[in-house]
């Protein structure tokens, strides 16, 4: 699961669907005054928040962190609902609870929240504060990974893998775990080195293997351990070219901004 977020969202201005120029203006969506400040109030409460967490011009206090959070996150402010989750989930400030976890994140998942989706996705898998259900885990992760979140692809690529809430379907985990690898996910760039040593839903490739768990070991200090004892199956030249794939994988990366995290 990710951290604590530490960025805001942007209000969308909507327009209604209407015939004439003239008539489309005059029936923009308008943001009503009280709305406005209460909006204003909550991202007010959750740099507060953020302030308190991350120790920004006075002591790191968690406590005071989720009292600010609680009051964006009352307001419905996305943002805070998701970081008030993660404080509950990991006892920040507040007593552990995975069920109050869980409410919030949901809060924020039923927003369209990618890494809320994600992260209520791994409680079902897990079973912690709300029943276990791989489904409802599959669905979850299904809706993060739709909207491009990395690791809410790797998740739904997992259970794909594994055949957990989901018909197995190997094919499908390679693409998801590609997908996710090449917008920089370590995890995912450590299982689609694995598929590749194994052979599965794809051609047995060592290079391959060997050139993303170097690159994967950025991020997962352990793929380094397993690059090291798969070299052994390889030849010198061979080392030598998967070296070099890893080199140019990390240059695509960071043309993409793609950096392995």
């Amino acid at each position: 699961m990710r951290k604590i977020r530490r960025h805001g969202v942007m209000a969308i201005v909507r327009l209604t669907v209407v015939a004439g120029l003239a008539s489309a203006l005059s029936q923009a969506w308008a943001t009503p005054p009280q709305a406005d400040s209460r909006l204003r109030q909550a991202e007010d409460d959750y740099r507060r928040g953020l302030q308190a967490a991350d120790g920004i011009g006075r002591p790191q206090d968690y406590v005071d962190a989720a009292k600010y959070y609680r009051k964006a996150a009352e307001s419905g402010y996305v943002p805070a609902q998701y970081n008030l989750a993660y404080l509950y989930e990991n006892g920040l400030g507040v007593m552990q609870d995975f069920a109050q976890a869980a409410a919030w994140y949901r809060k924020a998942a039923d927003q369209g929240d990618a890494e809320a989706q994600n992260n209520l996705g791994t409680l079902y898998s897990t079973g912690q504060g709300v029943p276990h259900d791989d489904a409802e885990a599959v669905r979850l992760y299904s809706l993060a990974a739709a909207q491009g979140d990395p690791e809410g692809t790797t998740n739904l690529a997992s259970m794909l893998l594994r055949g957990r809430g989901v018909a197995r379907d190997t094919a499908r985990a390679f693409q998801l775990f590609s997908k996710a690898a090449r917008s920089g996910f370590a995890v995912a760039q450590n299982n689609l080195a694995l598929m590749y040593a194994n052979g599965e839903a794809c051609r047995r490739d060592f290079i391959q293997a060997y050139a993303w768990l170097d690159v994967a070991a950025d991020g997962i200090p352990n793929a380094a351990v397993v690059r090291d004892a798969l070299s052994k199956q390889l030849t010198p030249a061979q080392v030598t070219e998967a070296r070099r794939v890893a080199v140019q994988k990390r240059k695509e990366l960071e043309g993409k901004d793609g950096k392995t995290r």
